[in-house]
């Protein structure tokens, strides 16, 4: 599991790792790696990764197709379920869109 930086909380950290894959968007290599990061990360509703394999994998897939909407939308969707999962629902949280 990814320590913790002072200063940031769970879910701060998991949108900055959402928003830099968003970044790479073109290179699909680049943001599965960076997935995979946050793939480390414990959903304590789910009993298992924030970002399972075939989520992933989805992703990955979409923008190798070109698909960045889709792909975004499923960042974002993972994001917003994740938040609800730490209890963090009162909070604003969202991926700024990227310009095409």
């Amino acid at each position: 599991m990814p320590r913790r930086r002072r200063g940031l909380d769970l879910l701060d950290l998991v949108t900055r790792i959402f928003e830099r894959a968003e970044a790479q968007f073109p290179d699909p290599q680049a943001v599965n790696r960076i997935l995979l990061e946050a793939s480390r990360f414990y959903d304590p509703l789910t009993g298992g990764p924030l970002l399972p394999h075939a989520l992933r994998r989805q992703i990955v897939e979409w923008v190798e197709q070109g698909k960045r909407e889709e792909a975004s939308r499923l960042l974002r969707e993972r994001l917003e379920f994740y938040a609800r999962s730490v209890g963090e629902t009162d909070r604003p949280i969202a991926i700024p869109p990227q310009e095409p």
